[in-house]
């Protein structure tokens, strides 16, 4: 009798590893996917022109989940997955697009494109 429960003991657990495994990986993949949200400020921002075309460059880029842009305090709002963003990069986005964003200054010849509202 002995030997049949440890038997059946061994059998629930063998069932039961498996799940385990897959419960610990469902877990990391959620973590690597939760999401951060960063304020960057905006200082060079000037007009709707200007929130549309640094929503249209953040949106192009992979990791960040939406922008929303506040023209009034000159900042945005940045939902981001950090396994894949950072600020630095979002940063970068922006100055790639002509503007500068926090402390990283805009570059100078997308700067130039821009629509003359936007200088």
């Amino acid at each position: 009798m002995m030997k049949k429960d440890i038997l059946g003991l061994s059998f629930i657990i063998l069932m039961l590893l498996p799940g385990c495994g897959k419960s610990v990986e469902n877990k990391q993949a959620i973590a690597s996917n939760s999401i951060n949200v960063a304020t960057i400020q905006l200082p060079t921002v000037k007009c709707k022109t200007c929130v549309r075309t640094i929503k249209n460059a953040l949106a192009s880029v992979d990791g960040i989940e939406s922008a929303d842009i506040d023209l009034h305090s000159k900042s945005a709002s940045v939902k981001f997955i950090p396994a894949k963003m950072d600020i630095g990069k979002i940063e970068m986005a922006i100055s790639q697009a002509g503007y500068d964003a926090d402390n990283v200054k805009r570059d100078s010849a997308a700067y130039e494109n821009l629509a003359e509202c936007c200088k």
